[in-house]
C-alpha cells in the first residue's frame, strides 16, 4: 500500500472522515492489484478533489463538475482501462448533475465514488444539494429552505447498473463494496457518507452514526425495491441494485478499441508530429 501513497500529505482537517475513504481507496486499489498501466483516477473540484495528488497513479483534477466527461473520454479512447471518478456532492449534483444523470443514462463502465459531506466544504461551508433541510451553513443563516437530493434514488432512476451506499468510518465494507463496484461492468456507484466535521453543523460523527442501518434483505435485480429501500430510511448502507445491461462502449465501439487502432500506433503519430516540430 506505501507504492501507492505519494511524498505528499493529506491536507484536510484533523479527523475528517476523507482519511477513512482514503484508506478504503488504498486498500481495494492494492488489493486489486492496480498500477499506472491499468487504471485512472479522476477528481473533481472540491476537498475531494484533492485526493489526485495522494495517490501514486495517472490522475487528473478536473475543472467543476466536469469529472464524468473526462472518464468517459478515457473510457472511449481505451475501453480496457479501469476509470474511477472521485467527487463530492457538489462538484457532482450541483455544476455536474446533468452529466451525472446521462453518463449513468448510458451505463458507461465507469465507478463513481462520492465523498458526500452534505455541504461545500472547501469554499467554507456552504449548502449543497444533498444539506438536509434546515441545516444552518454560511449561505443558509436561517436553516436551508430546500429539500436535499437523495443520490441513491437519483442513480437508480438515472439509470445506474449498480448502486451502493456505505459509511466513511466503516472503511472495510467501504473497502469491499469499491471492490464490488470497480468489478461491475456497467456505471457504477457508491455514495460515501462522509459528513464534514467542521461545516456539518446538524450533529456530530457518532450521531451521525446512529441514524445507519445495514440492509437486512438485498433485492439487486428489483429496481423498484432499490428506490423504496433508498428512501425509507435516513441511510442504509449496502448494495441497493446490481444488474447487468449492455454497457455504451459495447454499444457504440462493437469491440473496437480506438488507441490500438492504426491510426494511433507511436510510428503513425511521430510521422504526423514531423511537420509541427
Amino acid at each position: 500500500m506505501k507504492q501507492l501513497q505519494t511524498e505528499k500529505k493529506p491536507q484536510w482537517c484533523p479527523g475528517c472522515t476523507y482519511f477513512a475513504d482514503l484508506q478504503a481507496i488504498y486498500k481495494a486499489f492494492h488489493e486489486m492489484g492496480f498500477d499506472e498501466t491499468n487504471l485512472v483516477l479522476i477528481g473533481g473540484i472540491g476537498c475531494s478533489g484533492r485526493i489526485t495528488s495522494y495517490i501514486n497513479l495517472y490522475t487528473i483534477h478536473t475543472l467543476h463538475g466536469r469529472p464524468l466527461p473526462v472518464a468517459l473520454g478515457f473510457k472511449l479512447a481505451n475501453p480496457t482501462l479501469n476509470v474511477v471518478v472521485v467527487s463530492g456532492d457538489g462538484d457532482l449534483l450541483s455544476i455536474g448533475g446533468t452529466h451525472f444523470i446521462h453518463t449513468a443514462r448510458k451505463n458507461i463502465d465507469l465507478t463513481v465514488l462520492m465523498f458526500d459531506n452534505f455541504v461545500y466544504g472547501l469554499t467554507k461551508g456552504q449548502v449543497s444539494p444533498t444539506s438536509p433541510h434546515n441545516l444552518v451553513t454560511s449561505t443558509t443563516p436561517r436553516g436551508n429552505v430546500d429539500e436535499p437530493v437523495n443520490p441513491v434514488s437519483l442513480a437508480l432512476t438515472s439509470g445506474a447498473t449498480f448502486v451502493a451506499q456505505t459509511f466513511a468510518l466503516d472503511v472495510n465494507k467501504t473497502f469491499n463494496i469499491i471492490k464490488e463496484a470497480i468489478r461491475h461492468r456497467g456505471f457504477s456507484f457508491v455514495n460515501i457518507l462522509s459528513p464534514c466535521i467542521t461545516y456539518y453543523r446538524a450533529e456530530d460523527v457518532k450521531n451521525f452514526r446512529n441514524k445507519i442501518r445495514d440492509l437486512e434483505e438485498q433485492y439487486l435485480q428489483d429496481l423498484p425495491r432499490a428506490i423504496y429501500n433508498s428512501t425509507s430510511y435516513p441511510y442504509y448502507t449496502g448494495v441497493f441494485y446490481k444488474v447487468d445491461k449492455p454497457t455504451f462502449e459495447e454499444k457504440v465501439l462493437n469491440g473496437h478499441i480506438p488507441i490500438k487502432s492504426e491510426l494511433l500506433q507511436k510510428e503513425k503519430i511521430k510521422n504526423l508530429l514531423v511537420g509541427y516540430s
